[in-house]
């Protein structure tokens, strides 16, 4: 007798762990839903949706940057319901990472938020190279080590390559910065030709345009901001085909006046200690956007503008350029477009060379950049 209640006892027990199993089977996997995995450097809150077909545990994983700054307004819950997630808002010069995690009896999702940097915090005081950062959540402020991927610091990855402000709603740099001297154009690699993306914005999970196959559409050719020539070591090289490297420029504006005034301003870097670079884009009224090719709308700039900061022993001295981005101007012309530090910052609405008065003081700074092209020009 006491073998058959035994014996019917594990039937019973087999079947139990056979109904859990199937029922475990036949649940669907849950879906978590948030209306943007980036958030900006300020924070705030969003609503998570949570669609599940049991009863479920919310937690959070911290990947990069700390911990403590998610929390949720529920920590479990039972099928369908909508949980407030609150960001803090982000004080240091690094992006950070978290997943949100579900739990449910059969089933684990996870679902990834990137938080930008503090861009108000981000800009190196050493770097004369740049401008001052401005106050939007669409903009994010990168560097670039010689090998393409994230500068450190000096004893860490050694000499910088080239920094951007990648616009991450209009999908191109508006600007890039960089130092070019004779020791950085030393080299003959050439060209590496493969529009790649660039692995910092993959790193992330950030949209980029997708270059490879071919450029952005309509006629736009990938133009350069750093160009290939600037950079003539191989890792150095291919990091200047990066996309966000890239914007959609008019063929011949890029093969004819944007080309002569590059291979110019590799002339003036040949004839100092250190030139220090700002090339980008305005695209605050753009021609319009393109990118049929790339995966994204891309904005058309309506003009290119360089600014240069020549230091030569104690000697500094600046001039910049602003072209309207059009194919009827002449590929020499472009000393025609030049003008001050002070009269680019008034066309761009940019803050040129932002670390300048904290080195020289403001009123050598102001100087050096309200000077005169026409006579700066002259001793380059």
């Amino acid at each position: 007798m006491l073998k058959r209640f035994a014996y019917i006892g594990a039937v019973l027990l087999f079947a139990f762990f056979l109904l859990a199993s199937c029922s475990k089977e036949e649940e669907r996997i849950p879906v978590l839903t948030l209306p943007s995995t980036m958030v900006s450097s300020s924070g705030g809150e969003q609503t998570l949706s949570v669609a599940a077909e049991s009863s479920w545990k919310l937690s959070v994983d911290y990947l990069e940057g700390g911990s403590g700054w998610i929390t949720t307004s529920a920590a479990s819950g039972n099928g369908f319901e909508s949980v407030t997630v609150t960001v803090a808002a982000n004080e240091t010069d690094s992006p950070r990472k978290a997943k949100l995690r579900l739990d449910t009896r059969a089933h684990s999702v996870n679902l990834e938020i990137t938080q930008s940097a503090n861009v108000s915090h981000s800009f190196p005081s050493w770097m004369m190279e740049l401008p001052s950062p401005q106050d939007n959540d669409d903009l994010m402020f990168f560097i670039h080590d010689m090998k393409g991927g994230t500068y450190v610091d000096m004893a860490t990855s050694g000499t910088r390559n080239w920094s951007f402000y990648w616009d991450s709603k209009n999908y191109v740099s508006i600007w890039v910065a960089y130092p070019l001297n004779a020791g950085l154009l030393e080299g003959n690699y050439g060209r590496y030709d493969i529009f790649i993306d660039d692995p910092i914005l993959t790193d992330l999970k950030l949209k980029q345009p997708y270059l490879t196959g071919g450029s952005y559409g309509g006629g736009w050719t990938r133009g350069h901001q750093i160009p290939s020539a600037d950079r003539q070591k191989a890792a150095s090289n291919k990091s200047t085909f990066y996309a966000t490297n890239m914007t959609p420029q008019q063929y011949d504006f890029n093969g004819e006046i944007w080309a002569s005034l590059e291979s110019k301003v590799r002339t003036y870097a040949k004839n100092c200690d250190t030139l220090y670079v700002c090339t980008g884009c305005d695209i605050r009224s753009p021609l319009g956007y393109t990118g049929d090719k790339s995966g994204v709308s891309v904005a058309i700039p309506s003009a290119y503008f360089k600014a240069l900061l020549r230091r030569k022993g104690n000697d500094w001295s600046a001039v910049g350029y602003y072209l309207p981005h059009t194919k009827d101007i002449s590929k020499n012309s472009f000393q025609n477009y030049s003008m001050s530090i002070e009269a680019l910052e008034k066309k761009t609405g940019l803050d040129f060379f932002a670390n300048l008065p904290a080195f020289l003081g403001k009123d050598k700074a102001a100087a050096i950049e309200g000077a005169d092209p026409n006579s700066t020009l002259i001793n380059w």
